[in-house]
C-alpha cells in the first residue's frame, strides 16, 4: 500500500499534476480578463481552476433555489374577477322576448 501512494506522489512530482478522477473533457471560450481572474484565484487558493468553477456552480444553484423559494413565498394569489359559472345566453329566447319591432333578428325556424 505504501508503494502505491509513493508512486502517485512521484507522478505528481514529475508532472506537477494530481489525479482528480475527472474524465469528461470540457472546453470553454472565455475572455482573457475572465481567464486571468480565474487563474489568479486558483493559484491564490491553491486549487485547480475546475474546482473553482465547480464551487461557483454549487453556489449559483443555491442562490437560484433561494430566489425561487422567496418568489413563491411572496407571490400574491390571482383572484378571478369573472364569476365562476357564467350562464349561456339563449339566442332564440332573446329574439322571442324582444319587444323592439325594428329588430332584424329572426329565428331560423320562421323561414
Amino acid at each position: 500500500m505504501l508503494k502505491g501512494s509513493y508512486f502517485l506522489g512521484k507522478i505528481e512530482l514529475m508532472t506537477g499534476k494530481k489525479p482528480t478522477g475527472r474524465t469528461k473533457q470540457l472546453s470553454l471560450k472565455a475572455t482573457p480578463k475572465f481567464h486571468q481572474k480565474l487563474k489568479e484565484l486558483a493559484v491564490k487558493e491553491k486549487r485547480l481552476m475546475i474546482e473553482i468553477l465547480e464551487q461557483s456552480l454549487e453556489l449559483y444553484e443555491q442562490i437560484r433555489k433561494e430566489r425561487k423559494k422567496s418568489v413563491k413565498e411572496n407571490a400574491v394569489p390571482q383572484i378571478s374577477i369573472e364569476p365562476a359559472i357564467r350562464n349561456k345566453r339563449s339566442r332564440d329566447d332573446d329574439v322571442t322576448k324582444s319587444s323592439d319591432p325594428t329588430s332584424k333578428k329572426r329565428k331560423i325556424s320562421d323561414y
